[in-house]
């Protein structure tokens, strides 16, 4: 598990943030889960082994659990910039089996603890009564990704070789997904998660953000810190300690009690973009300032090849394009100075 990763699970800690995930992204925002209902349940580590005969190392997927009213929860939080994890719908049939797999194992060591049946019994072989019921699990992925939507399988069958006459004896499993890009407002979100799905929405959008946090300002001026850590993480947006709401860039706070201003950080952010463009605009003038003098300079010596040409345009170094124009002031042909050159 990354560094991404790590963050996006210590920030669903805090059960109202988890509560908050539940109710918008299963809910679309009806407030069913209460934070002070969410109870403490053990997270499922799966390990996804090496084959037999493979030097591939074990891989672990862990996520986060709650108990709520008799039913357990599971959020995996994926973050990816790059690529969208295609085999999903199997980490979370997985996750989700064994979580089953523990509630029997969990009964079954309960009752030969306590010696309930009579050996050879359907119960003993079993290990449970055909009364006894599981807890309900509810898988839920949340996609962060900055680099574009959710294109993997929604459900089992996307993955599967099926044709229609085999399709409805082959069992079918839907994956619970949250992906921003699919959404245009947030307002179903009422904690720090819903100033993180914007900004990772529009990432790529600058003057949509920009006028979502103008909107927004309130919000956006006073982000709890572990919501700035996750921005920063997730969506790569730089809030330094200059941001720190209250005097002194908050020297003497707790980090849990600092707020930052993230609309100060953006407007800063911008405006270094803009001069970073600025020096990059003036470079490129003078890339091509200099390529157009050593061109005419060559064709007042006579006909300019193709090849000579393209040389010159995809030029980029300023530095070598200062030597190539001194070898054209001094030649006296264009072979002269191609071979100065190193053509």
């Amino acid at each position: 598990m990354g560094i991404s990763d790590e963050y996006q699970f210590d920030y669903l800690d805090d059960n109202v943030r988890f509560a908050d995930q539940v109710n918008g992204a299963l809910f679309h925002g009806r407030q069913v889960v209460a934070p002070d209902e969410l109870e403490e349940a053990d997270a499922q580590a799966v390990y996804l082994g090496k084959e037999a005969g493979s030097r591939e190392n074990f891989k672990t997927v862990v996520d986060k659990a709650r108990m709520w009213k008799g039913r357990l929860i599971h959020i995996l939080a994926v973050e990816n910039q790059t690529y969208v994890d295609y085999h999903m719908i199997l980490r979370n049939m997985l996750v989700e089996s064994l979580s089953y797999h523990k509630q029997w194992k969990q009964k079954k060591m309960f009752h030969d603890r306590e010696r309930h049946f009579d050996r050879g019994t359907d119960a003993f072989l079993s290990g449970m009564t055909k009364d006894e019921k599981f807890v309900p699990v509810i898988m839920l992925v949340v996609y962060y990704g900055t680099e574009h939507p959710w294109d993997g399988a929604r459900c089992l069958h996307d993955l599967l070789e099926l044709d229609d006459e085999m399709k409805e004896y082959v069992t079918n499993y839907k994956l619970n997904l949250y992906d921003c890009h699919e959404h245009d407002t947030f307002d179903e979100y009422h904690t720090g998660l819903r100033q993180l799905f914007e900004v990772v929405r529009y990432a790529d959008d600058k003057e949509k953000l920009k006028r979502v946090m103008e909107e927004n300002r309130n919000a956006y001026s006073s982000i709890d810190h572990d919501t700035k850590e996750l921005l920063e993480v997730v969506a790569k947006v730089k809030v330094p300690e200059r941001c720190v709401v209250g005097t002194e860039g908050g020297k003497d706070m707790e980090h849990n009690e600092k707020k930052y201003d993230v609309c100060k950080a953006w407007a800063d952010w911008r405006l270094e973009g803009v001069e970073e463009g600025k020096i990059e605009g003036k470079i490129e003038g003078k890339i091509e300032e200099r390529q157009m003098m050593i061109l005419e300079q060559l064709e007042d010596y006579g006909e300019v090849s193709e090849e000579i040409r393209n040389k010159v345009v995809q030029e980029r170094n300023i530095d070598v394009l200062k030597k190539w124009n001194k070898f054209a002031v001094k030649a006296e042909t264009v072979e002269e100075f191609a071979l100065q050159a190193g053509f």
